[in-house]
């Protein structure tokens, strides 16, 4: 349970038919960042956690990241989370996401009570805006969870479920994009929904690949059959962070 709700927490803090997208050859360098910060290392190695985000390694502060890995400053998140002036991740609920130290944002976490992410709709926007919708995934308490990445689910946002899992991919401010093309090049219906070469791809709940679970991955790194994980191993680099 102190795991999940870690997760939870860390992950709160933070095609027109083809095979696989091409991407314009983009080589990361440890000054991505700057000096202070923790590296992509863990970002493209642990999608789950650390999409779209940064730490301050002296003061453990979560700092939220564009498609560009440029800060987001000043930015208003889906669910109500936001960034200050400096890019600091800020939870629905006011929490300032600063621990001091990993083991801080471990005790944080014992003290919380586990809340699992739903589906929900912000009604003060359109249902589509140009590819984007006002569906959102994540809890009240902390606002989305979801920033800049491909989840697979079991409930569609209307909350209709089939017993399969479905692909839905999320932009940087946490919104579901539909009826469009995502920035990685893939093609999602009006759920949201990945569609490979004129069929919406579906996945029963127990299917894995040969090194992860089908259940989400950074924007630009998506796995969604055996080949394509074949091709995205651990020690490769994230090409949009």
């Amino acid at each position: 349970m102190k795991k999940r709700l870690l997760g939870a927490i860390l992950s709160a803090a933070l095609s027109i038919t083809m095979a696989m997208p091409a991407f314009a050859e983009i080589i990361w360098t440890p000054d991505k960042l700057p000096a202070g910060y923790t590296t992509n290392e863990w970002e493209n190695k642990d999608f789950s956690f650390y999409s779209g985000t940064a730490i301050k390694k002296d003061t453990y502060i979560y700092y939220v990241k564009d498609l560009h890995g440029n800060f987001m400053k000043n930015a208003i998140l889906a669910g109500g989370s936001k960034t200050d002036e400096n890019g600091v991740l800020i939870h629905a609920n006011g929490h300032v996401c600063s621990y001091g130290s990993e083991m801080g944002l471990t005790e944080y976490a014992n003290t919380q009570s586990y809340i699992p992410d739903v589906w929900h709709q912000d009604k003060s926007k359109i249902l589509n805006d140009h590819g984007i919708s006002n569906y959102w995934y994540g809890t009240d308490k902390y606002g989305s969870s979801t920033t800049s990445r491909w989840l697979w689910l079991m409930q569609a946002p209307d909350g209709t479920e089939d017993g399969l899992k479905y692909a839905y991919c999320f932009n940087e401010y946490g919104y579901l994009y539909t009826n469009t093309i995502t920035p990685d090049g893939y093609m999602v219906n009006e759920f949201g929904q990945l569609i490979i070469d004129g069929k919406v791809m579906t996945r029963k709940p127990n299917d894995i690949t040969t090194w992860h679970g089908f259940v989400n991955f950074a924007i630009g790194y998506l796995v969604y059959d055996v080949e394509t994980s074949e091709q995205h191993k651990y020690d490769t680099p994230n090409p949009f962070f």
